[in-house]
């Protein structure tokens, strides 16, 4: 039987089938997109609580991964406008706190070409790399993708093509810095 449907029967057990067969995936996507272990966390408990409350929007009709994913970056989008807001409101009185995404060009050895893929892709803006993550990383079609962020399949194909420019320029950028 499938977890969306076990949710649907039986709300606890469905909660344990949910995490012992999306956590480990779900927790990847999430820290991959936001960078941090306690906001992927923090991410993934919000995501598989709202999939248990909402379970009955779930027709079936798309991929049930797919759907947990929206979620999950409308969750990081949520986050993303509330510290924007939070920066506005007490201006300048918040610490200047540094970027937590890393400069690959200065934290890579040329010979670790994984880690220097890695870093370029979290060097990336949120919505290109959610977009890289999403696609490559969790096998995502375009148009899932496109449904999942409520944006025109068009926006999602150019933040694909300007992540993938970007990536390859960190990694140039790296590899001629290192003469290679």
């Amino acid at each position: 039987m499938p977890v969306w449907k076990l949710i649907a029967e039986d709300a606890e057990r469905g909660a344990e089938a949910l995490v012992e067969e999306y956590g480990t995936r779900l927790y990847a996507t999430a820290f991959r997109i936001c960078l941090n272990e306690k906001d992927a966390e923090d991410l993934v408990f919000r995501t598989f609580a709202r999939v248990v409350e909402r379970i009955g929007s779930f027709r079936g009709n798309a991929d049930f991964f797919t759907w947990m994913c929206a979620i999950l970056v409308n969750f990081h989008h949520m986050d993303a406008r509330r510290k924007a807001a939070n920066a506005l409101v007490f201006g300048e009185e918040l610490p200047d706190l540094a970027d937590p995404r890393p400069d690959p060009s200065e934290s890579l050895a040329a010979d670790d070409e994984a880690a220097i893929l890695r870093a370029a892709v979290d060097a990336l803006p949120d919505e290109l790399r959610e977009a890289i993550v999403l696609h490559y990383f969790d096998g995502m079609s375009v148009p899932e993708m496109a449904k999942a962020a409520e944006v025109p399949e068009g926006t999602v194909y150019w933040r694909l093509h300007e992540g993938r420019k970007r990536i390859r320029e960190t990694v140039a950028k790296v590899l001629r810095r290192n003469g290679i």
